[in-house]
């Protein structure tokens, strides 16, 4: 829902974290947002996508989100 609402990509961001901190990876949330493509819109899960990027790359170094 963040995804389709626009301009709450911090929020977005920890909520990428937080899956990925219960075991979600990188491979199910890029599953996820590519099936809302059609209903959310190409920019939209763009920005989704690249704060999947981040979130996950932050979790590769060991960052937390804040």
């Amino acid at each position: 829902m963040l995804a389709s609402l626009g301009g709450c990509e911090p929020q977005l961001l920890g909520h990428v974290t937080a899956n990925l901190s219960v075991g979600n990876d990188r491979r199910v949330l890029l599953g996820t947002i590519t099936q809302l493509l059609p209903l959310i819109g190409y920019p939209r899960t763009l920005n989704a996508i690249r704060m999947i990027n981040e979130g996950t790359s932050r979790s590769s170094l060991g960052v937390s989100n804040g």
